[in-house]
Protein backbone atom coordinates (compact mmCIF):
# COMPACT_ATOMS: atom_id res chain seq x y z
CA UNK A 1 0.00 0.00 0.00
CA UNK A 2 2.60 2.24 -0.04
CA UNK A 3 3.59 4.57 3.66
CA UNK A 4 0.58 7.75 3.61
CA UNK A 5 0.73 10.51 5.90
CA UNK A 6 -1.06 10.56 8.87
CA UNK A 7 -4.60 11.62 8.74
CA UNK A 8 -5.26 15.77 9.83
CA UNK A 9 -8.18 17.52 11.72
CA UNK A 10 -8.67 20.99 12.87
CA UNK A 11 -6.96 21.77 16.18
CA UNK A 12 -9.34 19.77 18.83
CA UNK A 13 -11.25 17.99 16.46
CA UNK A 14 -10.75 14.31 16.12
CA UNK A 15 -9.96 12.84 12.66
CA UNK A 16 -10.49 9.42 12.67
CA UNK A 17 -13.00 7.75 15.21
CA UNK A 18 -13.27 3.78 14.91
CA UNK A 19 -14.88 0.91 17.38
CA UNK A 20 -13.77 -3.01 16.97
CA UNK A 21 -17.08 -4.92 15.68
CA UNK A 22 -15.75 -8.34 15.54
CA UNK A 23 -12.12 -9.01 17.48
CA UNK A 24 -10.70 -12.47 18.07
CA UNK A 25 -6.97 -13.45 17.96
CA UNK A 26 -7.06 -13.64 14.08
CA UNK A 27 -10.52 -11.79 12.87
CA UNK A 28 -10.99 -8.15 13.52
CA UNK A 29 -13.90 -6.07 11.92
CA UNK A 30 -13.38 -2.38 12.56
CA UNK A 31 -16.18 0.21 12.02
CA UNK A 32 -14.63 3.86 11.28
CA UNK A 33 -15.71 7.29 10.88
CA UNK A 34 -14.15 10.13 9.08
CA UNK A 35 -15.30 13.76 9.34
CA UNK A 36 -16.12 14.29 5.36
CA UNK A 37 -13.92 17.42 5.26
CA UNK A 38 -11.05 14.87 5.22
CA UNK A 39 -12.35 13.72 2.23
CA UNK A 40 -12.59 17.08 0.37
CA UNK A 41 -9.27 18.07 1.78
CA UNK A 42 -7.91 14.62 -0.34
CA UNK A 43 -9.72 15.24 -3.11
CA UNK A 44 -8.03 18.50 -3.38
CA UNK A 45 -4.85 16.72 -3.05
CA UNK A 46 -5.60 14.32 -6.32
CA UNK A 47 -6.77 17.39 -8.34
CA UNK A 48 -3.66 19.16 -7.53
CA UNK A 49 -1.52 16.18 -8.67
CA UNK A 50 -3.46 15.77 -12.08
CA UNK A 51 -3.80 19.67 -12.11
CA UNK A 52 0.68 19.45 -12.63
CA UNK A 53 0.52 16.37 -15.54
CA UNK A 54 -2.91 17.48 -17.12
CA UNK A 55 -3.05 19.20 -20.87
CA UNK A 56 -6.16 20.21 -22.77
CA UNK A 57 -6.88 22.10 -25.59
CA UNK A 58 -7.47 25.73 -24.42
CA UNK A 59 -4.58 25.28 -21.83
CA UNK A 60 -1.37 24.75 -21.14
CA UNK A 61 0.22 21.56 -18.91
CA UNK A 62 -0.17 22.59 -15.36
CA UNK A 63 -2.59 25.51 -16.32
CA UNK A 64 -5.81 23.63 -16.40
CA UNK A 65 -8.66 25.32 -13.84
CA UNK A 66 -9.16 23.48 -10.60
CA UNK A 67 -12.59 24.34 -11.25
CA UNK A 68 -12.87 22.39 -14.66
CA UNK A 69 -10.82 19.56 -13.49
CA UNK A 70 -13.20 18.80 -10.80
CA UNK A 71 -15.86 19.07 -13.16
CA UNK A 72 -14.68 17.05 -15.91
CA UNK A 73 -13.09 14.17 -13.42
CA UNK A 74 -15.11 14.31 -10.74
CA UNK A 75 -15.96 10.39 -10.38
CA UNK A 76 -12.16 9.89 -10.84
CA UNK A 77 -11.23 12.22 -8.20
CA UNK A 78 -13.89 11.35 -5.56
CA UNK A 79 -12.75 7.43 -6.11
CA UNK A 80 -8.88 8.21 -5.55
CA UNK A 81 -9.92 9.97 -2.69
CA UNK A 82 -11.93 7.57 -1.16
CA UNK A 83 -9.19 5.09 -1.32
CA UNK A 84 -6.17 7.38 -0.11
CA UNK A 85 -8.82 7.84 2.82
CA UNK A 86 -9.51 3.98 3.83
CA UNK A 87 -5.86 3.46 3.56
CA UNK A 88 -4.70 6.07 5.59
CA UNK A 89 -7.43 5.30 7.99
CA UNK A 90 -6.75 1.57 7.68
CA UNK A 91 -2.92 2.04 8.15
CA UNK A 92 -3.33 4.67 11.48
CA UNK A 93 -5.97 1.74 13.06
CA UNK A 94 -3.06 -0.65 12.22
CA UNK A 95 -0.07 1.54 14.02
CA UNK A 96 -2.09 2.53 16.76
CA UNK A 97 -2.80 -1.21 17.51
CA UNK A 98 0.34 -2.65 16.73
CA UNK A 99 -1.21 -5.21 14.21
CA UNK A 100 0.28 -7.23 11.25
CA UNK A 101 -2.09 -7.98 8.54
CA UNK A 102 -2.04 -11.68 7.15
CA UNK A 103 -3.53 -10.20 3.78
CA UNK A 104 -5.59 -7.42 2.07
CA UNK A 105 -8.07 -6.26 4.35
CA UNK A 106 -11.49 -6.35 2.82
CA UNK A 107 -14.19 -3.08 2.78
CA UNK A 108 -17.34 -4.44 3.63
CA UNK A 109 -19.33 -0.99 3.30
CA UNK A 110 -19.30 2.64 3.18
CA UNK A 111 -21.55 5.60 3.83
CA UNK A 112 -21.79 9.45 3.11
CA UNK A 113 -23.00 11.68 4.82
CA UNK A 114 -21.39 14.71 7.20
CA UNK A 115 -18.81 11.46 8.13
CA UNK A 116 -17.28 8.89 6.12
CA UNK A 117 -18.07 5.31 7.69
CA UNK A 118 -17.04 2.24 6.65
CA UNK A 119 -16.45 -1.43 7.58
CA UNK A 120 -12.96 -3.34 7.14
CA UNK A 121 -12.10 -6.80 7.86
CA UNK A 122 -8.56 -8.46 8.35
CA UNK A 123 -6.76 -11.00 9.91
CA UNK A 124 -3.92 -10.50 11.41
CA UNK A 125 -0.76 -12.43 12.56
CA UNK A 126 -1.69 -13.52 15.84
CA UNK A 127 0.47 -12.86 18.68
CA UNK A 128 2.45 -15.89 20.73
CA UNK A 129 5.40 -17.11 22.18
CA UNK A 130 7.91 -20.04 21.04
CA UNK A 131 9.94 -21.11 24.00
CA UNK A 132 12.77 -24.04 23.93
CA UNK A 133 13.44 -24.20 20.65
CA UNK A 134 17.11 -24.83 20.97
CA UNK A 135 18.39 -28.09 22.07
CA UNK A 136 15.54 -30.40 20.52
CA UNK A 137 16.48 -33.79 20.97
CA UNK A 138 16.02 -35.56 17.54
CA UNK A 139 17.12 -39.41 16.31
CA UNK A 140 19.26 -39.92 13.44
CA UNK A 141 18.29 -42.53 11.19
CA UNK A 142 21.75 -44.89 10.21
CA UNK A 143 22.17 -44.04 6.60
CA UNK A 144 21.11 -47.31 4.34
CA UNK A 145 23.12 -49.84 2.93
CA UNK A 146 25.39 -49.26 -0.39
CA UNK A 147 24.21 -52.77 -1.82
CA UNK A 148 20.59 -51.24 -1.33
CA UNK A 149 21.41 -47.51 -2.04
CA UNK A 150 22.80 -48.89 -5.27
CA UNK A 151 19.84 -51.03 -6.36
CA UNK A 152 17.34 -48.23 -5.43
CA UNK A 153 20.03 -46.24 -8.30
CA UNK A 154 19.64 -48.68 -10.88
CA UNK A 155 16.27 -48.99 -10.57
CA UNK A 156 15.67 -44.93 -11.01
CA UNK A 157 17.98 -45.17 -13.70
CA UNK A 158 15.84 -47.84 -15.17
CA UNK A 159 12.76 -45.59 -14.52
CA UNK A 160 14.55 -42.68 -16.15
CA UNK A 161 15.37 -44.18 -19.61
CA UNK A 162 12.31 -46.31 -19.87
CA UNK A 163 9.97 -46.07 -22.85
CA UNK A 164 6.27 -45.56 -22.59
CA UNK A 165 4.41 -47.47 -25.41
CA UNK A 166 0.47 -48.23 -25.79
CA UNK A 167 -0.54 -51.39 -24.56
CA UNK A 168 -3.30 -53.32 -26.21
CA UNK A 169 -4.25 -55.69 -23.10
CA UNK A 170 -6.15 -55.65 -19.94
CA UNK A 171 -4.13 -52.96 -17.47
CA UNK A 172 -1.76 -54.39 -15.03
CA UNK A 173 0.22 -52.99 -11.75
CA UNK A 174 2.91 -50.40 -12.59
CA UNK A 175 0.61 -49.38 -16.36
CA UNK A 176 -0.42 -45.69 -16.86
CA UNK A 177 -3.80 -45.86 -17.37
CA UNK A 178 -5.91 -42.35 -18.10
CA UNK A 179 -9.39 -42.49 -17.03
CA UNK A 180 -12.10 -39.85 -15.60
CA UNK A 181 -13.11 -40.28 -12.65
CA UNK A 182 -16.37 -39.23 -10.84
CA UNK A 183 -16.22 -38.96 -7.14
CA UNK A 184 -19.10 -39.04 -5.00
CA UNK A 185 -20.18 -38.52 -1.56
CA UNK A 186 -22.73 -37.03 0.64
CA UNK A 187 -24.88 -35.88 -2.41
CA UNK A 188 -21.55 -34.14 -3.85
CA UNK A 189 -20.35 -35.24 -6.84
CA UNK A 190 -16.44 -34.18 -8.11
CA UNK A 191 -15.50 -34.90 -11.35
CA UNK A 192 -11.89 -35.24 -12.73
CA UNK A 193 -11.49 -35.78 -16.76
CA UNK A 194 -8.38 -37.11 -18.24
CA UNK A 195 -6.62 -37.72 -15.13
CA UNK A 196 -3.26 -40.32 -15.79
CA UNK A 197 -2.34 -42.51 -12.42
CA UNK A 198 0.27 -45.43 -12.30
CA UNK A 199 -1.47 -48.23 -10.71
CA UNK A 200 -0.32 -49.69 -7.74
CA UNK A 201 0.16 -45.52 -6.62
CA UNK A 202 -0.19 -45.34 -3.16
CA UNK A 203 -1.73 -42.17 -2.94
CA UNK A 204 -5.09 -43.78 -4.69
CA UNK A 205 -7.07 -46.00 -2.41
CA UNK A 206 -6.50 -49.58 -2.60
CA UNK A 207 -9.73 -50.28 -3.78
CA UNK A 208 -9.56 -48.17 -6.74
CA UNK A 209 -6.31 -49.58 -7.62
CA UNK A 210 -7.42 -53.44 -7.38
CA UNK A 211 -10.66 -52.16 -9.79
CA UNK A 212 -8.21 -50.97 -12.02
CA UNK A 213 -6.38 -54.11 -12.94
CA UNK A 214 -8.05 -55.74 -15.96
CA UNK A 215 -9.74 -53.47 -17.37
CA UNK A 216 -9.60 -52.53 -20.79
CA UNK A 217 -9.56 -49.79 -22.80
CA UNK A 218 -13.25 -47.85 -23.12
CA UNK A 219 -14.49 -50.16 -19.70
CA UNK A 220 -16.84 -48.58 -17.33
CA UNK A 221 -16.95 -49.55 -13.50
CA UNK A 222 -17.85 -48.41 -10.06
CA UNK A 223 -16.60 -49.57 -6.93
CA UNK A 224 -17.26 -48.13 -3.47
CA UNK A 225 -14.98 -47.01 -0.77
CA UNK A 226 -16.49 -46.52 2.37
CA UNK A 227 -18.90 -43.80 2.01
CA UNK A 228 -17.50 -42.51 -1.51
CA UNK A 229 -18.40 -44.19 -5.09
CA UNK A 230 -16.18 -43.75 -7.77
CA UNK A 231 -16.98 -44.03 -11.33
CA UNK A 232 -14.24 -44.98 -13.50
CA UNK A 233 -13.98 -44.63 -17.37
CA UNK A 234 -10.67 -46.12 -18.61
CA UNK A 235 -9.46 -44.13 -21.77
CA UNK A 236 -6.08 -45.46 -22.13
CA UNK A 237 -3.52 -47.87 -21.37
CA UNK A 238 0.34 -47.19 -21.68
CA UNK A 239 3.27 -49.55 -20.25
CA UNK A 240 6.62 -48.95 -19.32
CA UNK A 241 9.27 -51.14 -20.72
CA UNK A 242 12.65 -50.68 -18.86
CA UNK A 243 15.82 -50.70 -20.47
CA UNK A 244 18.64 -53.65 -19.38
CA UNK A 245 21.80 -51.72 -17.90
CA UNK A 246 24.92 -53.35 -18.78
CA UNK A 247 28.49 -51.90 -20.57
CA UNK A 248 27.00 -50.49 -23.56
CA UNK A 249 23.73 -48.56 -21.49
CA UNK A 250 26.99 -47.37 -19.83
CA UNK A 251 28.78 -46.64 -22.46
CA UNK A 252 25.81 -44.73 -24.14
CA UNK A 253 26.02 -42.38 -20.90
CA UNK A 254 29.76 -41.25 -21.48
CA UNK A 255 30.57 -43.47 -18.66
CA UNK A 256 33.80 -46.13 -19.15
CA UNK A 257 31.94 -48.77 -18.05
CA UNK A 258 28.96 -50.55 -15.83
CA UNK A 259 31.69 -50.75 -12.70
CA UNK A 260 32.56 -46.98 -13.36
CA UNK A 261 28.39 -46.24 -13.94
CA UNK A 262 27.95 -48.23 -10.51
CA UNK A 263 30.26 -46.35 -8.40
CA UNK A 264 29.30 -42.58 -9.99
CA UNK A 265 25.92 -44.30 -9.27
CA UNK A 266 26.31 -45.18 -5.29
CA UNK A 267 28.23 -41.76 -4.81
CA UNK A 268 25.37 -39.74 -5.47
CA UNK A 269 22.95 -42.42 -3.49
CA UNK A 270 24.81 -41.40 -0.81
CA UNK A 271 24.73 -37.77 -1.03
CA UNK A 272 20.95 -38.27 -1.65
CA UNK A 273 21.21 -40.22 1.36
CA UNK A 274 22.58 -37.95 4.18
CA UNK A 275 20.51 -35.44 2.18
CA UNK A 276 17.38 -37.48 2.73
CA UNK A 277 18.17 -38.05 6.39
CA UNK A 278 19.13 -34.17 7.36
CA UNK A 279 15.38 -33.48 5.60
CA UNK A 280 13.83 -36.25 8.08
CA UNK A 281 15.92 -34.69 11.22
CA UNK A 282 14.73 -31.40 9.98
CA UNK A 283 11.03 -32.53 9.52
CA UNK A 284 11.11 -33.92 13.31
CA UNK A 285 12.32 -30.09 14.75
CA UNK A 286 9.51 -28.78 13.01
CA UNK A 287 6.85 -31.43 14.34
CA UNK A 288 8.35 -30.99 17.75
CA UNK A 289 7.55 -27.03 17.86
CA UNK A 290 4.25 -27.16 16.01
CA UNK A 291 3.11 -29.88 18.56
CA UNK A 292 4.44 -27.40 21.39
CA UNK A 293 3.54 -24.32 19.86
CA UNK A 294 -0.42 -23.26 19.75
CA UNK A 295 -2.12 -20.68 17.81
CA UNK A 296 -4.69 -19.51 15.66
CA UNK A 297 -3.79 -18.83 12.22
CA UNK A 298 -5.27 -16.58 9.62
CA UNK A 299 -7.59 -18.68 7.35
CA UNK A 300 -6.40 -16.19 4.62
CA UNK A 301 -2.85 -17.38 4.92
CA UNK A 302 -4.14 -21.55 5.24
CA UNK A 303 -5.78 -21.25 1.94
CA UNK A 304 -2.77 -19.05 -0.07
CA UNK A 305 -0.61 -22.19 0.90
CA UNK A 306 -3.37 -24.82 -0.18
CA UNK A 307 -4.00 -22.34 -3.50
CA UNK A 308 0.18 -22.55 -3.49
CA UNK A 309 -0.10 -26.93 -3.24
CA UNK A 310 -2.73 -27.28 -5.75
CA UNK A 311 -0.73 -25.21 -8.13
CA UNK A 312 2.26 -26.93 -7.22
CA UNK A 313 0.63 -30.25 -8.13
CA UNK A 314 -1.85 -28.73 -11.18
CA UNK A 315 -5.17 -29.92 -9.31
CA UNK A 316 -7.99 -28.47 -9.14
CA UNK A 317 -9.92 -27.08 -6.35
CA UNK A 318 -12.21 -29.45 -5.17
CA UNK A 319 -13.74 -30.53 -1.85
CA UNK A 320 -11.71 -33.99 -1.97
CA UNK A 321 -8.40 -31.97 -2.52
CA UNK A 322 -9.38 -29.83 0.24
CA UNK A 323 -10.30 -32.50 2.71
CA UNK A 324 -6.37 -33.78 1.44
CA UNK A 325 -4.80 -30.83 1.45
CA UNK A 326 -6.20 -28.01 3.54
CA UNK A 327 -4.58 -29.66 7.14
CA UNK A 328 -0.75 -30.26 4.84
CA UNK A 329 -1.60 -26.02 4.36
CA UNK A 330 -1.96 -25.64 7.71
CA UNK A 331 0.71 -27.27 9.22
CA UNK A 332 2.91 -25.63 6.73
CA UNK A 333 1.97 -21.65 7.71
CA UNK A 334 2.12 -22.78 11.19
CA UNK A 335 6.04 -23.70 11.10
CA UNK A 336 6.59 -20.78 8.94
CA UNK A 337 5.12 -18.23 11.39
CA UNK A 338 7.23 -19.97 14.65
CA UNK A 339 10.55 -20.14 12.12
CA UNK A 340 9.16 -16.19 11.58
CA UNK A 341 9.17 -15.59 15.28
CA UNK A 342 12.30 -17.36 16.01
CA UNK A 343 14.20 -15.41 13.24
CA UNK A 344 12.95 -12.18 14.91
CA UNK A 345 13.80 -13.20 18.73
CA UNK A 346 17.65 -14.66 17.47
CA UNK A 347 17.84 -12.06 14.62
CA UNK A 348 18.74 -13.86 12.37
CA UNK A 349 18.42 -11.47 8.90
CA UNK A 350 18.94 -11.92 5.23
CA UNK A 351 21.06 -9.80 3.35
CA UNK A 352 19.65 -7.81 -0.17
CA UNK A 353 22.86 -9.37 -1.54
CA UNK A 354 21.94 -13.11 -0.54
CA UNK A 355 18.04 -12.74 -2.21
CA UNK A 356 20.11 -11.37 -5.41
CA UNK A 357 21.84 -14.27 -5.61
CA UNK A 358 19.25 -16.67 -5.39
CA UNK A 359 16.93 -14.20 -7.82
CA UNK A 360 19.61 -14.57 -10.43
CA UNK A 361 19.90 -18.62 -9.92
CA UNK A 362 16.36 -18.74 -10.83
CA UNK A 363 16.78 -16.33 -13.67
CA UNK A 364 14.01 -14.19 -12.52
CA UNK A 365 13.70 -11.04 -14.14
CA UNK A 366 12.69 -7.76 -11.31
CA UNK A 367 10.91 -4.78 -12.76
CA UNK A 368 10.09 -1.53 -11.32
CA UNK A 369 6.19 -3.06 -10.40
CA UNK A 370 7.58 -6.47 -9.17
CA UNK A 371 10.82 -5.80 -7.17
CA UNK A 372 9.37 -5.16 -3.64
CA UNK A 373 7.00 -8.35 -3.57
CA UNK A 374 9.84 -10.74 -5.13
CA UNK A 375 12.58 -9.06 -2.62
CA UNK A 376 10.11 -9.83 0.48
CA UNK A 377 8.66 -12.97 -1.20
CA UNK A 378 11.97 -15.13 -1.60
CA UNK A 379 13.51 -12.95 1.44
CA UNK A 380 11.06 -14.54 3.92
CA UNK A 381 12.28 -18.07 2.13
CA UNK A 382 15.61 -17.83 2.76
CA UNK A 383 15.34 -16.17 6.60
CA UNK A 384 13.42 -19.55 6.83
CA UNK A 385 15.73 -21.96 5.70
CA UNK A 386 18.35 -20.27 7.44
CA UNK A 387 16.35 -20.32 10.86
CA UNK A 388 15.52 -23.77 10.27
CA UNK A 389 19.53 -24.69 9.45
CA UNK A 390 20.03 -22.76 12.83
CA UNK A 391 17.79 -24.94 14.84
CA UNK A 392 19.50 -28.03 13.11
CA UNK A 393 22.88 -26.86 13.91
CA UNK A 394 21.57 -26.39 18.03
CA UNK A 395 19.45 -29.50 17.98
CA UNK A 396 20.53 -32.43 20.06
CA UNK A 397 21.00 -35.18 17.76
CA UNK A 398 21.39 -39.01 19.17
CA UNK A 399 22.08 -41.88 16.61
CA UNK A 400 19.05 -44.51 16.39
CA UNK A 401 20.46 -47.82 16.02
CA UNK A 402 19.32 -49.18 12.73
CA UNK A 403 17.70 -53.23 13.26
CA UNK A 404 19.73 -56.25 11.80
CA UNK A 405 18.48 -58.22 9.24
CA UNK A 406 18.83 -62.36 10.24
CA UNK A 407 21.23 -61.99 6.50
CA UNK A 408 23.43 -59.24 8.09
CA UNK A 409 23.94 -61.03 11.36
CA UNK A 410 24.74 -64.23 9.61
CA UNK A 411 27.45 -62.06 7.44
CA UNK A 412 28.65 -60.44 10.60
CA UNK A 413 32.39 -61.49 11.38
CA UNK A 414 33.05 -59.28 14.32
CA UNK A 415 32.77 -60.46 17.76
CA UNK A 416 29.91 -59.83 20.36
CA UNK A 417 30.66 -57.24 22.73
CA UNK A 418 28.86 -58.11 26.37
Amino acid sequence: MGVQLPLLAPKGERSLEYRLLKENEVEKEIEISVPRAELERLINEEAQRVQKELSIDGYRKGRVPQTLIKSRYADNLKAQGVDALVKQAYLKVLSENNWRPAGQAELRDLQEGEAIKFRLFVEVIPEFNVDNYLDIEIFREPALPDDYLLKQGMNSLREQYAVVQDAERPAVVDDLVTIDLQISAEGRSDQQNNQTVRIGDRSLPDELNRALVGMKKAEKKEVTVENRSYKIHLKDIKEKVLPLIDDEFALGLKFSGLEDLKQKLLENMKRQEEKRIEDELKESISEVLIQRTKFRIPNILINREYEKILKDYNLPDSDSNKERFWNVAEKRMRFNLILDRIAEKEKLMVSEDETMDLINKLGMRLTEHNRSDVMNYLGSILTREKTLNYLYEHAKISEKRRIVTPKEVANDSHPVRH
